[in-house]
């Protein structure tokens, strides 16, 4: 958080050097020094409007540097939301994309208030919009007890839908889960394929060290289209299958850090079972997990295969160590469709408000207008009961 003593022209000053520092490569030429004083004066004006709002300002690891700087927390999605929830704040801005917002009012309830900064199109995400309602209708018509284990970067109907909801750093330990619960019976992992594929490899030889035999196939990956965007995050799935490797010979001494979403992690898996790539080299983690893990390795360099949003905490925070993004195009403009022209909106005139409705509309295309955005209560209810469950195991 910003310190309020400063003045504007000292965290202009402040924030261009530390941009400089830090993120130049990431963002070549956005941090001019006018650029970081115009923010700073932002900046100033939000503090002040957070304040009389009674508004906790929370951001995703992947917003620009600047939103790093602002809020009160900054991490990932389901890891903001019970920060929020804890601290039963009655306002937070949570500074994301759209559905990361959703979650949060789910887990939140009545008692905080949640505002996102723009629609659920503009703050969007590929994940969300490549969910096919009518194929998960059919594949629970030919499966008909078949569990649905979601992924939380996903929307609230299907998360409604869903058994249990999974993170990117315990996906694998849902799927044995569920598979030791429902033995024989089909389990489909979605949105995200890659992150499925992945955790299906680290499930299965879980279950295997545990004696218990599993037939793959009764592990199925959501692999569909919808429009434009496949069941992938349209960033990660751009650092294609050799990406790592080429990183990996330019950069012999470093550790790979790779995000489960990754179009690599795949390829990386299969090559580090086979001893391609050594085990000490190559770690599949979530975001978080990222942080933890770079702290305590003994390694100075480390290859960050996610949005590149991320390189900038790990660098403030460990600056004493390198951190190489694995690619320079690995930018979500969704999340990065946020900024402070538009918080200083929504903190002024209240809006886009995520609220309850008592299932007033469809859960698949909620009411929404330039000011609030419904989640219908039973779907809310419903969905908390697989976000529950993810919890009880662990």
């Amino acid at each position: 958080m910003i310190e309020v003593s400063s003045s504007t022209r000292e965290l202009g000053l402040r924030w261009h050097e530390l941009f400089s520092r830090h993120a130049e490569d990431l963002y070549p030429g956005r941090y001019t020094a006018n650029k970081c004083f115009e923010l700073a004066e932002q900046a100033v004006e939000i503090h002040r409007l957070a304040e009389e709002k009674e508004s906790t300002i929370v951001a995703h690891n992947y917003l620009y540097p600047e939103f790093h700087e602002i809020a009160e927390k900054v991490g990932d999605s389901l890891g903001l939301s019970f920060y929020v929830q804890k601290k039963k704040a009655p306002r937070v801005d949570f500074e994301s994309v759209f559905f990361m917002g959703a979650t949060a009012k789910i887990i939140t309830g009545n008692a905080t208030r949640v505002f996102v900064s723009d629609s659920p199109d503009v703050l969007g995400c590929s994940l969300v919009f490549g969910i096919d309602y009518d194929w998960l209708d059919d594949w629970k018509r030919r499966n008909p007890d078949g569990i649905l284990v979601t992924y939380v970067n996903s929307d609230a109907y299907t998360k409604s839908i869903s058994d249990f909801i999974a993170t990117s750093r315990n996906t694998d330990r849902v799927i044995v889960h569920a598979a030791k619960m429902f033995p024989g019976r089909k389990i489909l992992v979605l949105p995200d394929k890659y992150l499925g594929y992945v955790m299906k490899a680290r499930a299965i030889e879980l279950l295997g060290e545990e004696g218990i035999n599993i037939d793959p196939d009764l592990i199925e990956i959501y692999e569909q289209k919808k429009g434009q965007y496949w069941a992938a995050c349209h960033v990660h799935q751009q650092i294609g299958p050799d990406a790592a490797d080429i990183a990996l010979l330019e950069n012999e001494d470093a550790e790979l850090m790779i995000h489960p979403e990754c179009g690599c992690a795949s390829s990386c898996l299969y090559k580090v079972q086979k001893g391609e790539i050594p085990h000490s080299k190559a770690y599949f983690l979530s975001t978080e997990q990222m942080i933890e893990r770079a702290k305590i390795s003994p390694a100075k360099k480390f290859i960050v295969a996610t949005e590149k949003g991320m390189v900038y905490r790990l660098r403030k925070e460990m600056p004493e160590k390198e951190f190489i993004p694995i690619s320079a195009k690995a930018e979500c403009g969704f999340m990065k469709a946020n900024n402070f022209d538009k918080l200083l909106v929504s903190l002024r005139e209240d809006k886009v408000e995520i609220v309850y409705c008592d299932d007033c509309c469809d859960p698949r295309a909620p009411y929404r207008d330039d000011r609030i955005v419904h989640i219908p209560r039973s779907a809310a209810e419903a969905a908390i009961k697989g976000i529950s469950r993810m919890l009880a195991i662990g």
